[in-house]
């Protein structure tokens, strides 16, 4: 899902033709896609509103698809069922009333006529504004970072503004407070992407010397 140096994984972003997961509860980055699905989702949105959360999706061929149901965790790992939809014109949408402030995951669980079960890729409830990874300092003198993981992480990468990757650390799913000892950096720009459960995240920081 990454393309072309540091990204940030937002929920207003199109997913134009968005590969299919099976298996999404696998943990590890790199799950094993699967190329032909009942559906093709083609834009996925999750909004914030007053008392309940706007789902929005579009999809194309739909022929051998029975329904779509919504899908919410507040761990990337554990999923709830939101609500669901019957197949119509490719274009729906889904009311999530629920007063809840945590980060929330979202994602579509689609079910084909043969009774088989694929899902689409996680996106985050209002993109940015509730960040699942925040990290402290943001301007770092010394060789660590703090972080702040709402969801599980496995696995973080640090780029430098050159987009060459001079860090990489496996987490196995260490959530909450977590202090990552880096290496000596040279003074610049750095992003560091946060790997989870079918989600990304990228927070950029600033080496100063």
């Amino acid at each position: 899902m990454i393309s072309g140096g540091p990204h940030i994984l937002n929920s207003q972003h199109a997913l134009a033709q968005q590969h299919i997961i099976v298996n999404k509860d696998n943990t590890r980055p790199g799950a094993t896609r699967q190329v032909y699905a009942p559906a093709r989702i083609t834009s996925f949105t999750a909004i914030r509103n007053n008392g309940f959360n706007d789902i929005r999706w579009t999809a194309h061929s739909e022929q051998s698809t029975r329904r779509f149901i919504v899908e919410y965790s507040y761990d990337g790992i554990n999923f709830q069922t939101a609500g669901q939809a019957n197949i119509s014109n490719g274009v729906y949408s889904l009311n999530h009333h629920s007063l809840d402030t945590r980060p929330t995951l979202y994602r579509l669980r689609i079910e084909d006529l043969g009774q088989r079960v694929y899902y689409s890729d996680n996106i985050f409830l209002d993109g940015l504004a509730i960040a699942p990874v925040t990290i402290y300092p943001t301007i770092v003198q010394g060789e660590v970072v703090n972080v702040n993981a709402h969801f599980p992480v496995e696995r973080i990468t640090i780029v430098a503004g050159d987009s060459r990757q001079v860090f990489a650390k496996d987490l196995n799913g260490v959530s909450n407070f977590i202090p990552i000892v880096i290496p000596g950096l040279n003074r610049g720009m750095y992003w560091m992407t946060f790997y989870g459960n079918g989600w990304q995240h990228t927070e950029k920081f600033i080496v100063s010397g």
